[in-house]
């Protein structure tokens, strides 16, 4: 009986020690980083939007600061060691070339991009590199200009930090897997950021949609907005079935009219941005991002003769979800620039509009969130992307998508000149 205290004794002894040992190891010393100081965001001076002067010769308007660029946003491809690497590399060239300006990153970048700066050790001091870091409202209020190292994708991710007030200009580099918004080469990065900075940069004006969600609370036509703040689409707005196998039932409405009622996977509404993506895997027109327009794309509708539409970009569309033969119900997903949304059931609607709004207001009860005086030709509105040349969108489907392409090798005419 004593032999089985003294081995209980002991075995208290030896699980009590072991549980504790995590204790002394469970929070490691932090080391501070030599090479990087990061600081909060908000010591910055609030963003300033550039002028974009317009020509009646070019499609390109010319991108000019009144007052001298401070802070800079960089967004990158996440968890790429090469986009890391080259990040790290052109913000090293930001603090050698234009030691003035600020370097803006998010929380998650800061804290995967520190350890890498030891290789880039700065040319013109001892100094460590400075980055600023904060809450996504703060950066949003900060910005300047947006710098994107990725590919498509990432552009939209930038753009949607934005997704209520004015975009910055963005200066694109590809390092992504798609490139139809991505002129420059980081190759390059050195020239075409030196153009941006003496406002000799060009740039391209893409436009936006603005969504709406009101939802059915069931008490008659006492309907309410869910998103007051509105959510912006640089690309597309889509209505899909999700990962349900029945068709969806839809209603929709241009400008207060009925037009149809559709049975289909959903219905692609988007800018001419988006015309070269979801869209035109779903049969759209190709459109070129200057044509002021709303695309509306059926996604495999079982009507046949349901074709996609362009329609005006004073468009107010509104799609309301209907009930199926012999189903009061029917589960419905958002998804707004490829990031779902959340499940719209029958009565919900969405209104869609251009960023700037709409002239039939007063005729569509358009959510109260929309109703604000607005200007149609607001200059800031949309986002301006900084163009290498004025056929960019050209030299883009034709190299990206293959535009009627044949099976035999096709040689460029010799007669005209380009």
């Amino acid at each position: 009986m004593l032999g089985h205290r003294l081995r209980a004794s002991r075995l208290y002894q030896i699980r009590n020690f072991s549980l504790s040992i995590p204790n002394f190891i469970s929070e490691p010393p932090v080391i501070p980083n030599k090479f990087v100081d990061v600081r909060d965001v908000s010591q910055l001076r609030n963003k300033i939007l550039p002028d974009y002067i317009t020509s009646p010769n070019s499609k390109l308007a010319n991108l000019v600061w009144r007052s001298p660029l401070q802070n800079i946003l960089i967004v990158k491809k996440p968890w790429s060691k090469d986009v890391r690497n080259n990040m790290v590399k052109f913000i090293s060239f930001l603090h050698d070339h234009y030691p003035e300006l600020n370097v803006i990153v998010t929380k998650d970048v800061a804290d995967e991009i520190s350890p890498d700066f030891g290789g880039f050790p700065k040319q013109t001091s001892s100094s460590p590199h400075l980055i600023y870091t904060g809450e996504s409202n703060d950066i949003v209020s900060k910005t300047d200009l947006l710098v994107t190292l990725g590919g498509d994708g990432t552009i939209l991710r930038a753009v949607s930090l934005f997704s209520n007030v004015n975009v910055p200009p963005v200066l694109s580099f590809s390092l992504g897997t798609l490139g139809f918004l991505l002129p420059f080469d980081f190759n390059h990065h050195e020239h075409a950021f030196k153009d941006v900075y003496n406002s000799t940069a060009k740039v391209l004006h893409r436009t936006r949609l603005e969504c709406h969600v009101i939802r059915n609370t069931g008490h008659g036509n006492k309907k309410i907005n869910i998103d007051p703040k509105m959510i912006h689409a640089m690309n597309d707005i889509v209505l899909h079935r999700g990962d349900t196998p029945s068709l969806t039932t839809l209603d929709i409405y241009i400008d207060g009219e009925f037009l149809t009622r559709t049975t289909a996977d959903g219905v692609c509404l988007s800018t001419p941005t988006g015309s070269t993506a979801y869209s035109l895997s779903s049969g759209g027109s190709i459109v070129h991002p200057l044509v002021p327009s709303i695309l509306l794309t059926p996604i495999c509708p079982r009507s046949l003769s349901f074709r996609p539409l362009v329609l005006p970009l004073t468009s107010h569309i509104k799609i309301k979800i209907a009930s199926r033969q012999n189903s009061s119900e029917n589960n419905v997903r958002l998804s707004i620039d490829g990031v779902p949304q959340e499940f719209l059931k029958v009565g919900d609607e969405i209104h869609i509009v251009n960023e700037v709004g709409t002239i039939y207001i007063g005729n569509n009860k358009i959510p109260n969130s929309t109703n604000k005086p607005k200007k149609l030709e607001d200059k800031d509105s949309g986002v301006y992307c900084v163009a290498k040349s004025e056929n960019d969108w050209t030299r883009g489907i034709n190299e990206l998508l293959g535009f009627n392409y044949s099976f035999k090798n096709q040689s460029k005419p010799t007669t005209d000149k380009e």
